[in-house]
């Protein structure tokens, strides 16, 4: 799952890559284009682009959605599709989400997975644990976002994968430069990982154009 981007810290967590705190009412709608879908470093879609969109409803501190966008996986998986709900509110700079996420894939309902997310943050700072039910593998993740001039947002992001079975660990990072404009939000990436043997985990500059309604 994706491209964060607003600001509760639901936000900031997994709510961030939605768009689901609109302004304008307990509905709102977000799309994207991106030149590579990376998911916690690694490319889903063999590094081609994605078009990617969701739909949200936000309710007091609670929240449900769906988010789809295309894959290329080798395994007859082409579209990937997320359901998730949680709550999400804050005191002061304080802020915090706690949620549930299911991963699904069309064409391959084995690759399918569920995760339990609880994320907090403070200011420009937060962090966030995911937990896989199944297999109990664990993402661990720290982010932080800075104004620059010129209306650009500074994002930095380091996350730790830790399977199961230990032997695939992996971390990944990510740098970011977002601005908006034109009714538009732009966002240039770099991300990498330090996995060796996997060309799709590689590190890679992407870009990202995408609008919340």
């Amino acid at each position: 799952m994706k491209t964060f981007t607003k600001s509760l810290l639901a936000a900031s967590c997994v709510l961030a890559s939605t768009g689901v705190l609109a302004e304008d009412g307990p509905f709102s709608a977000n799309v994207a284009l991106t030149t590579d879908y990376v998911w916690r470093g690694i490319s889903q879609t063999n590094e081609d682009p994605a078009i990617q969109g969701g739909f949200d409803a936000v309710f007091g501190g609670f929240y449900v959605g769906t988010w789809a966008s295309n894959v290329e996986f080798k395994d007859d998986a082409h579209m990937e599709q997320d359901w998730y709900l949680g709550y999400g509110g804050g005191a002061g700079p304080i802020t915090y989400d706690v949620g549930y996420i299911a991963y699904t894939y069309h064409g391959n309902s084995d690759l399918n997975f569920e995760e339990g997310y609880i994320g907090v943050g403070y200011k420009w700072l937060s962090a966030k644990l995911s937990n896989d039910f199944e297999n109990d593998n664990l993402y661990a993740e720290i982010g932080a976002e800075f104004e620059l001039g010129g209306a650009v947002t500074l994002g930095l992001h380091y996350g730790d994968y830790s399977f199961d079975d230990s032997t695939s660990d992996y971390s990944d990072y990510k740098v970011s430069a977002s601005k908006e404009f034109g009714g538009f939000d732009f966002e240039l990436a770099y991300t990498d990982t330090d996995i060796d043997a996997d060309d799709l985990a590689d590190g890679r500059v992407f870009l990202t154009i995408s609008k919340s309604m």
